[in-house]
């Protein structure tokens, strides 16, 4: 049987996940690096912003955090709510 390596793993308090592996990292860390580099492409100067710009970039900003919500539920255990440590938590999903 092939055990699947998890690359996020459920947070231990909330719900939620976090990176357990390079990969999870390179994920969360290009998605900050997407969100940062549309700012100057979308904002010519700060006291002139224009709904065409904003409208843009809001659509991209949503369209990054799907990417990364879909990246996540699909390279991560089933998020749950946690409260800490429990007995019963598996050392491969939980944190």
């Amino acid at each position: 049987m092939d055990k699947t390596r998890y690359w996020f793993k459920r947070k231990r308090y909330g719900w939620g996940f976090t990176p357990a592996t390079w990969q999870g990292w390179v994920v969360v860390v290009g998605y900050v690096v997407v969100i940062v580099a549309m700012i100057p492409a979308f904002l010519d100067a700060p006291e002139a912003v224009e709904r065409r710009e904003a409208a843009l970039f809001l659509l991209f900003t949503f369209l990054a955090t799907f990417a990364l919500l879909k990246v996540s539920f699909r390279k991560g255990p089933t998020p749950r709510w946690r409260w800490g440590r429990k007995p019963g938590d598996n050392p491969e999903e939980d944190f």
